[in-house]
């Protein structure tokens, strides 16, 4: 099935970007790093061989990107790797989490990708590029093709594209084995994150709750992606803030700034992960500079196309003082069109119950996921769609981009308050 093996192919060449990254990097964490490097490197080598102007080939393409796998493993070699490495450890929550994914895995191939968003925006890309053997400027410049959005980043069309030229033609039949790839490597890397810190146990439970909201229900979209790296980017983010690690603080600023390669929600997130983190540490603000040299060329070539979001469109001021004299209105859609409203609000209730001093700890994730949601709530106000529509078509995908590190840290947050198995165990190194 050429699908899946575009996705071992992908994290296989990913493994040396991980450890060029954190030469101590394994187990759990470095298969799932493995995995979203290993698709960023191939969106960036088809990006870069389109902008040259050199037509891929799955030769072409697979040499640029083992050539780079090449020279990270060189880097990776060249570094000192710790002696004090612990064993991996599992549980029967873990098979609970497998059966979860396997239900899942079921659920994404059940049939072809299904999702209107795939057949107007990712896979019309995805299919229009690969017949063309590059990015094909004129489509995407092209105003009959302005609902494909061609504001939006290319990281998903673009590993679209690679299955394709692994299987030599296009079809989407398996596509949906792309969710279950982001999904499992963002679990891999929640389980890994958290083993880090508390038990093995607990670690486990937290990874079997975040399926809930880790594993996306829209197959085919950029969700997927953007739930990845967004969420594994804010988790090792916070712990560079915590312990001080200075490789978790690298994984966290390449993940955001690769996030903002999957989706405009992405771009939004770099800018509240810099100021959340300024917020918080200052100091150190300035060590996010991979976020933005990875998200800078698409940001560049958007701006030379001129490739304008649709809400920015317009009057965008006027409507949202139209809109903010009735808050009341927008209260009613969320709690109409909001899934998991419940756990929402459980967790809002938890940061609220929690000791001060606890939830101190937590702020930066805080205080990202609340800027986040504030500025899908300015996009709501300013909408040029109409607003009922805006809100039933996306309310329940936007709200999942942060769900799941906002997840983390208030299980955390209740594990400590309530001294839940000793929640500060001895962590492992995974």
């Amino acid at each position: 099935m050429p699908v899946v093996v575009a996705i071992l192919t992908t994290t296989v060449l990913g493994i040396p970007i991980a450890l060029a990254i954190d030469r101590n990097a394994r187990g759990t964490t470095l298969l799932g790093l493995s995995y979203l490097y290993g698709s960023a490197l191939i969106y960036f080598v088809e990006l870069t061989l389109a902008l040259v102007g050199v037509h891929w080939t799955l030769l072409n393409v697979n040499l640029a990107a083992l050539l780079i796998a090449a020279a990270a493993g060189y880097v990776a070699s060249r570094k000192p790797q710790s002696s004090a490495l612990s064993p991996q450890s599992f549980n029967v929550v873990d098979i609970a989490t497998l059966i979860v994914v396997t239900a899942y895995a079921s659920f994404a191939t059940i049939a072809r990708v299904w999702e209107w968003d795939f057949f107007a925006i990712w896979g019309l890309k995805a299919r229009t590029f690969f017949e063309a053997g590059t990015i094909d400027w004129r489509f995407v410049q092209s105003p009959w093709n302005d609902f494909a959005h061609p504001d939006y980043p290319l990281l998903p069309p673009l590993n679209f594209v690679y299955a394709s030229l692994t299987g030599g033609v296009w079809s989407d039949r398996w596509l949906g084995f792309f969710n279950v790839a982001f999904g499992v490597a963002f679990l891999l890397i929640i389980r890994g994150v958290a083993a880090m810190e508390t038990t093995p146990l607990i670690a486990a439970v937290i990874t079997f709750a975040a399926t809930r909201v880790g594993l996306s229900r829209f197959i085919g979209l950029a969700e997927a992606p953007l739930i990845a790296f967004a969420g594994a980017g804010l988790l090792f983010l916070r712990r560079a803030i915590l312990y001080d690690d200075r490789a978790a603080l690298r994984h966290g600023a390449i993940l955001i700034g690769l996030a903002a390669t999957a989706k405009d929600e992405g771009t939004a997130l770099l800018a509240t992960v810099i100021a959340a983190f300024t917020l918080v540490n200052w100091r150190a603000a300035w060590r996010l500079w991979p976020s933005l040299a990875v998200a800078l060329p698409w940001m560049f070539i958007r701006a030379v196309h001129q490739y304008q979001s649709p809400f920015l469109r317009g009057t965008f001021l006027s409507r949202v003082m139209t809109r903010i004299v009735d808050p009341a209105r927008f209260v009613e859609l969320i709690n109409r069109y909001l899934t998991d409203r419940w756990l929402w609000l459980a967790m809002l209730m938890a940061v609220i119950i929690v000791p001060s001093a606890i939830r101190r700890r937590e702020k930066f994730v805080l205080i990202a996921v609340a800027l986040q949601m504030l500025g899908y709530v300015v996009v709501y106000f300013g909408t040029p769609y109409d607003l009922e529509w805006h809100f039933a078509t996306s309310l329940s995908r936007v709200t999942n981009h942060v769900a799941t590190p906002l997840l983390y840290v208030v299980m955390l947050m209740l594990m400590r308050t309530y001294d839940f198995a000793h929640a500060e165990a001895r962590p492992e190194q995974l």
